[in-house]
C-alpha cells in the first residue's frame, strides 16, 4: 500500500492537530489542578485559623483567677485540638503534630514541641488582675503554690516541664521553652 502525497499530507495534519489537542488538554488539566490545590490550601488555612480561634477560646474559658490553685490549673491546661488531640497542634503545616515549631503565638520568645502545647503558651489573654498568666509567669505561680501550700513542687514541675518530646537540632534545643526558661524553673528565692 502506497500513500500518495495528499494522503501523507492529511496524516501529518491529523497528527499535528492531535498533538496540539493533547498539548491544550495537558495545559487545561495543569491549570485545573493548580487551582484545585490552591483552593484546598486556602480551605486548610481557614480550618486551621478556625481551630486556633476555638482553641484560644477554650483556653480563655479555663482562665480562672479566684485562687492560686485555679491559676496553677490553668498553667497546666494543655490545648485540645479536634484534629490532633490533647496537647497537640500542627504549627508547621506538616499534617502531623510531632515536630518542633516556633509559632507566632509565642512571639519569638521560645520554641515548642507540637505534641505538648499548653494554653499559657498560645493564649495571651489570661489576666488575673495585674498579672498575666503567660508561660513565664506560670513558673512563678507554681512556685508560689509550692511555697504557700507546701504542694509537691517536683510533681508539679515535672508535669509542667516535661522533657522535650520532638527531634530538634542543637540550635532549636537551645530555643525550646524548657531551655529558654531554665533559670525560671527553680523555685528557690521565690
Amino acid at each position: 500500500m502506497v500513500l500518495n502525497k495528499k494522503g501523507m499530507s492529511m496524516a501529518i495534519q491529523i497528527f499535528i492537530v492531535l498533538f496540539v489537542l493533547l498539548a491544550v488538554a495537558m495545559l487545561v488539566l495543569r491549570l485545573v489542578t493548580e487551582q484545585t490545590e490552591e483552593q484546598m490550601r486556602l480551605i486548610g488555612d481557614e480550618q486551621r485559623k478556625a481551630e486556633m480561634k476555638r482553641i484560644k477560646s477554650d483556653c480563655q474559658s479555663e482562665c480562672k483567677c479566684d485562687s492560686l490553685r485555679e491559676k496553677v490549673s490553668y498553667c497546666l491546661t494543655m490545648v485540645e485540638s479536634q484534629t490532633y488531640g490533647i496537647g497537640k497542634m500542627d504549627f508547621t503545616d506538616s499534617g502531623f503534630a510531632d515536630g518542633y515549631a516556633e509559632p507566632a503565638e509565642t512571639a519569638g520568645l521560645y520554641g515548642l514541641c507540637e505534641d505538648k502545647v499548653f494554653c499559657s503558651q498560645i493564649n495571651e489573654k489570661c489576666k488575673c488582675g495585674s498579672q498575666e498568666l503567660t508561660m513565664k509567669n506560670c513558673f512563678k505561680v507554681i512556685c508560689t503554690l509550692w511555697n504557700e501550700q507546701e504542694a509537691d513542687a517536683q510533681a508539679l514541675m515535672s508535669k509542667f516541664f516535661p522533657s522535650p518530646t520532638c527531634e530538634m537540632t542543637d540550635a532549636q534545643m537551645m530555643h525550646h521553652w524548657t531551655f529558654a526558661y531554665l533559670e525560671e524553673m527553680s523555685c528557690e528565692g521565690i
